[in-house]
């Protein structure tokens, strides 16, 4: 639905570490600790070294099984902004890249906080 913001307005998620990772039919949601998270609607590829990196698609829940437990109480170190393409890189060197689409639906959004009304729609 949108481009993603520049890195200068995403920095707020370096530092942040996941708490948890849940599950449902139509996206997948990171909760980090202190607050905050991301909720992805769209497709995202997760990439843990040379043994693991897969694409899945929440759209059409399609992709290989999902190994996120392996990003819990790992901390965001950097992350590189494309229009289209957000990369978060946590501690250990796993990424995980979020994708988004220009058109009329939302590919997923990101909150700073907890407070429902302080979102990134991407």
């Amino acid at each position: 639905m949108h481009r993603f913001p520049p890195a200068a307005d995403l920095n707020f998620l370096i530092g942040k570490e996941l708490g948890q990772v849940c599950l449902d039919p139509h996206s997948v949601q990171l909760h980090f600790l202190n607050g905050g998270g991301i909720q992805i609607e769209y497709e995202f590829d997760h990439v843990a070294g040379a043994e693991h990196s897969s694409r899945y698609d929440c759209t059409t829940h399609k992709g290989p099984p999902l190994l996120l437990h392996r990003l819990i109480a790992r901390t965001i170190e950097s992350l590189d902004v494309a229009p289209l393409q957000l990369s978060l890189i946590f501690d250990d060197g796993q990424r995980l890249i979020l994708h988004s689409m220009e058109g009329p639906f939302e590919c997923g959004h990101i909150r700073p906080s907890d407070n429902p009304s302080d979102m990134i729609v991407y």
